[in-house]
Formats: structure tokens, sequence, C-alpha cells
């Protein structure tokens, strides 16, 4: 994973304020489904405007989840996760919103995943790899090891730049015509 750098200090900004949260730059949903609950991805996500589920191969997270992931969380999670040699971030998501009863956090970025074409997700034809219903399998598996319980938490919230001008629009249009937009005085500096 690629991350500009300043899209990174965003996100340690972000983790300054919620250190309890997952903060990240990828963000996946949960959905009902007839068999149970599907994990879906950035479409998805975009449609319903709601994730509940942050990948941890580009996040900020407390190191103390670290530790209650390896020496805390069931044995029967982490064997399921060795096992199926996926899920990991899954079950990071579970333990992290079923300790703390937080929203994961998505920092909206620019990210380059060098391994895209080439990682377990795909193995370079997307349908064949059956990584969605991996996934999904997974998803449904860690809600049976927690106790037939779900403690994904969906969000709405997407953190971006205030310097981002393709998103950071006023809210009203009363607001372009705002006391301030015809001074133009330039020696007028934004500090910290």
């Amino acid at each position: 994973m690629r991350v500009p750098c300043v899209e990174l200090e965003l996100g340690q900004e972000v983790f300054r304020g919620s250190s309890q949260s997952i903060i990240g730059f990828m963000p996946r949903i949960h959905v009902r489904g007839a068999g149970g609950y599907i994990y879906r991805c950035w479409w998805r996500v975009w449609w319903y405007g709601a994730y509940s589920i942050i990948l941890t191969k580009a996040a900020f997270l407390h190191h103390r989840y670290f530790h209650l992931y390896t020496n805390v969380m069931p044995e029967k999670i982490r064997k399921y996760v060795d096992d199926s040699r996926n899920c990991e971030d899954l079950a990071m998501q579970f333990l992290v919103s079923n300790i703390t009863g937080l929203r994961p956090i998505y920092i909206k970025g620019h990210l380059t995943d060098l391994g895209v074409l080439n990682g377990i997700s795909t193995s370079k034809n997307v349908i064949a790899a059956g990584h969605m219903d991996k996934r999904t399998d997974c998803l449904n598996e860690l809600v049976k090891l927690y106790d037939n319980k779900l403690p994904l938490i969906k969000s709405h919230i997407i953190i971006d730049a205030a310097a981002n001008k393709w998103t950071n629009e006023p809210s009203t249009w009363w607001e372009y015509i705002s006391s301030d937009l015809w001074n133009f005085d330039n020696t007028v500096e934004v500090t910290n």
C-alpha cells in the first residue's frame, strides 16, 4: 500500500483524537442476506453511504489491540483465521468493535494498492479467486464464534481534508457569496 504523506498526516491527526477506533483508508460493509451476512466492497459502501469495517492493510489502530488479538481473543478465532489464511482484518474489527462499542472511521484518500492484481483476493482473476465468497464465509463464521452476535457498527462518517477542492463545497449556495468572498487580503495566513 502506498498512501500519500499528506493523507497519512490526516489519518494520524484523526487517530490522535479517536485512538480507540480503527481509522483507515479502505472501508467495507456487511449487509444482511438470505443466509446471514454478506461482505461487500467499495461500491456497496458508496451505494449505502455506510461502512462497518476498515481493512487493516491501510489503517491506524492502538497497539493494545495487537496484544488483545494475540493474547486475549479466544483461541478458536485465531485458529479459524490461521486455518483459513484469511480474515485477520475482519477478526480485528470484530475485536475492536466488541471491546469499545465504537464505529470505525474512514479517511478518504488516494491510495495505490500494489498487490491488487497479485494478492489472494484476485489471483489475476477476481471471479475465479472466490475472495468475496470466502470473506462472506469468514464474516458469518466470526458471528458464530462471537456466540451469534455481530459487534460491527455501521458508520456514515467520512473524513476528508478541508483542502480537497473536489468534495469540500459549501453547505448552501448562500455561502458562495459570504461576506469574506470579496476580501482579497493576501497578507492573511492560516496557521496551526
